[in-house]
């Protein structure tokens, strides 16, 4: 019964009970591990870095500080931590250290934790958006009319999809990684109206998961108009 809430807490399924699926995150990490483990788990660690960085930033601290009992590190933690007891605090705290070891970002030994530098510095690397805004237009572009194809020429597009659309072919063709968020911050950075191109963003109509969030609004699909080819 673990499977499933720790596969959500760490984004990597969304939905509940018939529609539960991968979300974009988890189809990356899927796409990765058919290529090897230590690939899959690359990309593992990406995904729980930006999270960590987002939230509790253990790995931050760890590099900080240096090697710490992991008793320790855990009391400092704990308080950090929002949950209806301490002991679920503790556990919460646990878990995640648990998490971290597992995809290598940090280990224990002798009773001592810390990070493994050379796998957090290449997830470092692999959350950079900065290199990545040149080839991003083109799998954006690209993934949309796929997309569209498929849903027999519907021109709205659920933003999930395309994350994981994008995310998947520009892992296979460039092993780049682009996880929801890096997807959501270079679709933000870029013209929305260009002139080869429009994009227009759809509301949702109930609470959806993975919202992507623009100014203040919450989007659940995107549209692309493509200006029609020059005649030549």
């Amino acid at each position: 019964g673990m499977v499933i809430p720790t596969l959500r807490r760490l984004g990597l399924i969304i939905g509940y009970e018939q529609s539960i699926r991968l979300s974009a995150n988890g189809a990356l990490i899927v796409a990765a591990l058919d290529n090897s483990e230590s690939q899959g788990l690359r990309v593992l660690r990406v995904v729980l870095l930006e999270m960590d960085q987002a939230t509790v930033q253990f790995t931050k601290e760890l590099e900080q500080i240096g090697p710490i009992a992991v008793e320790q590190f855990q009391d400092t933690q704990v308080p950090k931590i929002e949950a209806p007891s301490r002991n679920q605090s503790l556990e919460r705290v646990r878990d995640w250290i648990a998490y971290l070891t597992y995809a290598g970002l940090i280990y224990v030994r002798d009773n001592q934790l810390q990070v493994i530098s050379n796998n957090l510095q290449q997830a470092q690397a692999d959350l950079e958006v900065t290199g990545k805004h040149h080839f991003f237009k083109y799998y954006l572009f690209d993934g949309f009319r796929d997309l569209v194809q498929r849903q027999s020429g519907v021109r709205s597009i659920d933003i999930e999809d395309l994350r994981e659309k994008v995310a998947v072919s520009v892992y296979k063709d460039k092993s780049a990684i682009i996880t929801k968020n890096q997807f959501d911050i270079l679709l933000t950075r870029m013209p929305h109206i260009a002139d080869e191109y429009t994009i227009t963003f759809g509301r949702s109509m109930g609470p959806e998961e993975n919202l992507f969030v623009l100014g203040d609004k919450y989007y659940q699909t995107i549209s692309i108009r493509f200006t029609k080819e020059q005649q030549i």
